[in-house]
């Protein structure tokens, strides 16, 4: 599992993970009632195929890529 940050995300070359990033923009609009901090979202990247035993309780999985393992996600939790 390769967990990034969104800001790392949105400079990542990788075309799967920043098209997922910009998914993220939709969470952070002012106002609205589904906002969630930056700070608290993140890209999981599960194309190795690894995913953590713990992952359904650290993380909230709100946007997925239509064609690989790669999530928006909120961090649950520290």
């Amino acid at each position: 599992m390769k967990l990034l940050s969104l800001q790392e995300a949105e400079k990542s070359r990788d075309i799967d993970i920043k098209l997922v990033s910009v998914r993220a923009s939709k969470y952070k609009v002012f106002g609205s009632s589904e906002r969630i901090q930056g700070s608290e979202l993140a890209v999981v990247d599960l194309r190795d195929g690894v995913t953590p035993a713990d992952f359904d309780t650290s993380f909230v999985v709100l946007e997925r890529h239509p064609m690989v393992a790669v999530m928006l996600v909120k961090k649950i939790g520290s």
